[in-house]
C-alpha cells in the first residue's frame, strides 16, 4: 500500500505491518491505523505515522527505555481487548513532546500506547489511579540519550 505523508513523502508500507488502534489516539480518535517508523536504530525516538492522514504523526519512544521500572497497570478488559496472550508480545510506547531545549524533552507516561506486536493491535490507555506523570523528563535515567550506551530495539518492536 502506498501512502503520502508530510514527513516522509510517498512511501510504500506493508499492510500487515499496520497497527490498528482500538480507539485512536487522544484527540485523534477518528484515525485508527498507524505505522511505526524507526529511522535510525541508534536514536530512541520513533515515528507513529497515521496511515489515514499523512499529516498526522507522533514522536514516540519505548516507555521502558525512558523508565526501566515502568509498570503501568493494564486492566483485564484492555488485555482482552488487545488480545494479549503474553507480556513478551507487548510494547509500551510513550508520546514524546519535543522542546527547543533537547534536555527538556518529555514522555507521557500517564497515557501509554499499549501495542500487541503479535496481533498488531494497540490502544492508548489513560492510567487513572497512577503517579506516572504526563511530562516525564526523557533524559532522566536514560543512558541511551546521554550517549553512554547504544539503545536496543526490543524484539517485539522489531516485529512492528
Amino acid at each position: 500500500m502506498k501512502i503520502s505523508t508530510t514527513r516522509f513523502g510517498d512511501i510504500d508500507i506493508d499492510e500487515s505491518r499496520v497497527i490498528r488502534m482500538k480507539d485512536g489516539m487522544l484527540g485523534f480518535e477518528h484515525l485508527k491505523r498507524y505505522k511505526l517508523f524507526i529511522q535510525d536504530e541508534k536514536i530512541p525516538f520513533w515515528w507513529l505515522q497515521s496511515v489515514e492522514d499523512g499529516s498526522v504523526a507522533f514522536v514516540v519512544i519505548n516507555s521502558l527505555g525512558v523508565k526501566p521500572d515502568y509498570e503501568p497497570v493494564i486492566s483485564d478488559a484492555e488485555v482482552n481487548l488487545l488480545k494479549i496472550e503474553s507480556p513478551e508480545d507487548t510494547v509500551l510506547l510513550s508520546v514524546v513532546t519535543i522542546r527547543s531545549d533537547p534536555l527538556k524533552v518529555t514522555a507521557n507516561l500517564r497515557a501509554p500506547i499499549v501495542v500487541n506486536a503479535k496481533k498488531m493491535l494497540a490502544k492508548q490507555i489513560i492510567l487513572v489511579d497512577s503517579d506516572y506523570p504526563v511530562q516525564y523528563p526523557v533524559t532522566e535515567n536514560n543512558a541511551a540519550l546521554e550517549g553512554k550506551e547504544k539503545p536496543e530495539i526490543p524484539p517485539s518492536v522489531s516485529a512492528l
